[in-house]
């Protein structure tokens, strides 16, 4: 691997209440870590971001103009030492916890979930809204012996959570090859053995294959071409938990259970993020 000297670096800012859609987007668009920083005008947060490629930081930057990005360059350091003397366990819901493999930890419930988790170069280590959501609704399910799909997986931490609260399978799927050995490195730290990782699309499923559960935190745009997949997929008096949607686009989930005979169990909302679990 080339030794990176020269670290690109991003500070921007967004009204605080944009600023998890900022991070969002900026994860989406290639960012691998973001750094919140100390505030400097109330109601405003300020942000950056480092790349070892130039040109990189440029593509960013010139993408997300409302973000008033300003350029810098400053000598590397050991980034990957700094991140782990910060890391500290996440709180992702009430029963589930991420800590990682260098941080011992023991919560006070007994009967929470901690799993052991480096996020590498798949995102999803529970921190995003978005997920968190998720594995909220999910403590609204019985897994007990169900089998799960987990749809864009990322890290695993959903299918892993599933599987720890009692489902006889939990499958993940994947289009970037890149999280694979990410998430075969997970299932195996926590005791899971292989991982039930497909890589590939939907339509890879046999016909006829169903699950009981099915999970799917994705973006709008992402999620909306594979509805006719979804249901084909969820078992009859199936669950779906949908996370990742604007609170504002909200409404086309909605309409798209009215059409398909979904039931809305529970609805949450935190920050601009709206998920929902449904049952068919």
């Amino acid at each position: 691997m080339q030794k990176i000297d020269t670290w690109y670096k991003a500070e921007g800012n967004c009204p605080d209440e944009e600023y998890e859609i900022a991070s969002y987007l900026l994860f989406e668009a290639g960012v691998a870590t973001l750094e919140e920083l100390d505030p400097v005008t109330a109601g405003r947060t300020e942000f950056c971001f480092y790349t070892g490629d130039k040109a990189e930081r440029d593509r960013i930057v010139a993408e997300f103009p409302q973000y008033n990005f300003k350029v810098t360059e400053e000598p590397a350091k050991d980034w990957d030492k700094w991140w782990r003397d910060r890391a500290q366990p996440v709180a992702v819901s009430e029963h589930l916890w991420v800590r990682p493999p260098w941080v011992e930890f023991t919560p006070e419930d007994p009967e929470a979930v901690v799993l052991e988790l480096e996020a590498k170069t798949a995102f999803g280590t529970g921190e995003h809204e978005t997920t968190s959501s998720c594995a909220a609704l999910m403590e609204n399910v019985d897994f007990k012996g169900k089998t799960v799909l987990d749809i864009g997986t990322g890290t695993g931490i959903l299918a892993m959570f599933a599987r720890r609260k009692g489902a006889s399978l939990a499958v993940g799927t994947e289009i970037d090859p890149l999280t694979i050995p990410c998430i075969a490195e997970n299932f195996e730290r926590n005791g899971f053995g292989e991982s039930d990782c497909v890589l590939g699309f939907l339509d890879a499923f046999k016909d006829g294959t169903k699950f009981d559960v099915i999970l799917c935190n994705m973006i709008r745009s992402e999620l909306w071409p594979l509805r006719d997949d979804i249901e084909d997929l969820l078992a009859e008096g199936g669950e779906l938990i949908i996370s990742g949607q604007l609170e504002v686009e909200k409404d086309y989930i909605l309409k798209w259970f009215e059409e398909a005979g979904f039931k809305v169990s529970v609805e949450r909302t935190k920050g601009e993020w709206w998920s929902v679990l449904a049952r068919s």
